[in-house]
């Protein structure tokens, strides 16, 4: 597996597109999380536990 690493041949420029594809997609999203609003993270955090009752999906015995 070494060898492989180290005997590259002509191939640096994907490695080297790679590296900085990887940089700048993980820098920006660090950038979002840094800048996103505290009541939007609030709203985002609560929201899969708000219960609202739904007509459709109730399965009581008197609906049925």
């Amino acid at each position: 597996m070494f060898k492989q690493i180290t005997n590259l041949n002509g191939s640096e420029l994907y490695l080297i597109v790679s590296l900085w594809i990887f940089l700048i997609f993980f820098i920006s999203v660090a950038i979002m999380l840094f800048r996103m609003k505290k009541d939007y993270v609030n709203y985002m955090k609560e929201l899969p536990l708000e219960e609202e009752p739904d007509k459709e999906m109730n399965h009581s015995p008197e609906s049925i």
